[in-house]
């Protein structure tokens, strides 16, 4: 089975270990747009509490990437490595091992299950024992618990047959999108605000986009005007 990473933010775009896993691990040439329930809700306490991008099982469907794996998958092993270089790239450290932690873990869900019935199997005994206390939408098995994508033209994602993702522990109420802006507008001297328009540059939505641009831009922060969101500032503003 081919398998793909499930993106919804730095991942694609961060650089540093993670360029290099994309480059270790990703086929460069392929990127593919989804739909996936993701919006702002985890609140970063590393990016001065302002918000990362979550799934949310049953809301909204924004935008989110499929990148294939450059190998295949055919025994739990091969699927165990992929998933430890994930969980490696989304927390910026060797965890000797480990797909999860208290705030966040690896989930994998499969385009056809029964198919894959004895992977997800030995995938489940794995999870339990490397990743702690699941986060949804990761459930106890270790299963991306949300639809199988589809792509955003409607038709469905049949490139791949296995996907990884991060989740990562959400606030117990989901942020409003001005509570998601304010966040950024009144960080301080600004910085962290680059996530958002870095997803936008990159073709990361969510269905509030709009609305947290209708604030930042109320609101002018400095920031506003630094040359390097002009591209996502235009993105914004044509699909107003």
């Amino acid at each position: 089975m081919r398998a793909g990473i499930l993106i919804i933010g730095s991942l694609l775009w961060d650089n540093g270990s993670r360029q290099k896993w994309r480059q270790d691990h990703l086929s460069d040439t392929e990127k593919i747009f989804v739909r996936a329930p993701i919006q702002y809700g985890r609140k970063s306490q590393t990016r001065n509490k302002t918000y990362t991008m979550v799934f949310r099982q049953g809301g909204a469907l924004g935008q989110a990437v499929v990148i294939p794996c450059l190998s295949h998958i055919t025994t739990v092993k091969e699927l165990i490595r992929e998933a430890v270089a994930l969980w490696n790239a989304e927390s910026l450290r060797d965890n000797d091992g480990k797909v999860g932690s208290s705030w966040g873990c690896v989930g994998v869900a499969f385009r056809n299950p029964k198919l894959a019935a004895h992977l997800a199997q030995e995938w489940a005994a794995y999870f339990a024992e490397s990743a702690g206390t699941p986060v949804p939408p990761v459930d106890r098995r270790g299963i991306l618990d949300i639809p199988w994508p589809k792509k955003t033209d409607g038709s469905p994602l049949s490139e791949v047959q296995v996907l990884l993702a991060t989740a990562t522990q959400p606030t117990d109420s989901p942020p409003t999108p001005n509570q998601v802006a304010d966040a950024w507008i009144y960080q301080g001297n600004g910085q962290y605000e680059r996530y958002f328009f870095e997803n936008i540059k990159n073709g990361i939505r969510t269905p509030h986009d709009d609305a947290i641009w209708k604030r930042i831009k109320t609101a002018s922060p400095d920031w506003i005007n630094k040359p390097e969101y002009a591209e996502a500032i235009s993105i914004l503003e044509a699909s107003a």
